[in-house]
């Protein structure tokens, strides 16, 4: 675009001094056309050029966009045979198993199954899950009757002490129905006269022991059942940090003397000791807030697509705890 001419820049500055009224719109836009640039003019070829390649960008797109949904759904249909394969393949084993080992409500079966196994973990803790929260009729009826069958298990196979960890606590409010349901199933399973004495304890409760528990004879080893919720992780380092602050504020002690093993053998006292062996029936891992504290050196079992509570996968816990290594840093 070539500059304005001055005798055009006079006319127009003139044009303007007076409003706009010497020249009309005609011939003030005749006086900037000359200086106006070019319109652009557009080839055909290019015009049909450009249509081109966006048709050709469309269709790669598309085929694209194919591309990874044929990706996709082949993996999802491989992954979905992986499963259906693996889940089909535990169902099987575990059915299987047990036809060939199965308690038969017998403790001589069961010391035979694990007479094998070098050896036994003192202290087997598990984690069972009241049904629909509990909004069920039979849901507490059958947590109980799960109770009785591990702590049966237990007592056949000659481990003395069971934790049982259920979340929301419902246990602890029927201790004496629970004890009762245990000392049943322990005679049903052992027989009136032959039956191992049982004690079911809790934080913050009286131990609930057998009847009569001095008459039994001195080989028959007593069950030590403790029951554990959620609240026992949090509620219990609460109430132990309240207890050691007042104790250095009461200069009892010395903040210095607040180790990490008084903190554990504290807690080992208000709640229980670590098990050896933690044994989950749900078909993955899930802890459902068990108190970490606990468990730092104790092994966890669970079985892959389990459903239910099964004598099979206790057994097949207590042989994942045999073979085990503990490697215990310095």
């Amino acid at each position: 675009m070539s500059s304005f001419a001055s005798k055009d820049i006079e006319v127009y500055r003139e044009d303007e001094r007076v409003g706009h009224k010497n020249l009309g719109v005609a011939e003030r836009e005749r006086l900037v056309q000359n200086y106006l640039p070019s319109p652009p003019t557009r080839s055909r070829s290019r015009g049909r050029q450009t249509k081109h390649e966006t048709s050709r960008f469309g269709i790669r797109k598309f085929f694209k966009s194919q591309l990874y949904s044929l990706l996709y759904f082949s993996v999802h249909f491989a992954f979905s045979i992986y499963i259906r394969a693996r889940s089909t393949y535990h169902i099987v084993s575990l059915s299987a198993l047990s036809i060939f080992k199965y308690h038969h409500s017998t403790p001589d079966f069961v010391r035979r199954d694990v007479s094998t196994l070098k050896r036994l973990p003192k202290h087997v803790s598990v984690i069972l899950t009241l049904e629909d929260e509990g909004r069920a009729g039979n849901a507490l009826e059958k947590l109980v009757n799960e109770v009785s069958e591990v702590a049966a298990w237990c007592a056949s196979a000659g481990i003395p002490r069971l934790s049982i960890y259920e979340r929301t606590g419902v246990l602890k409010r029927y201790m004496p129905q629970t004890h009762r349901a245990l000392v049943q199933k322990l005679k049903s399973w052992f027989g009136r006269s032959q039956a191992p004495p049982v004690s079911i304890s809790t934080r913050g409760a009286s131990t609930i022991y057998t009847a009569n528990r001095e008459y039994f004879s001195h080989d028959q080893s007593p069950l030590e059942v403790v029951l554990i919720s959620e609240d026992d992780g949090r509620e219990a380092m609460v109430d132990l940090t309240k207890v050691l602050v007042q104790m250095v504020q009461k200069e009892k002690i010395k903040a210095a003397d607040i180790t990490v093993d008084v903190l554990d053998n504290e807690l080992s006292e208000a709640v229980m000791t670590e098990p050896d062996l933690l044994i989950s029936f749900e078909p993955y891992v899930d802890l459902q807030g068990y108190p970490p504290w606990p468990i730092r050196l104790t092994e966890i079992y669970c079985a892959p697509d389990n459903q239910g509570v099964g004598y099979q996968i206790f057994l097949r816990g207590l042989r994942k705890y045999t073979e085990a290594t503990f490697k215990l840093g310095k």
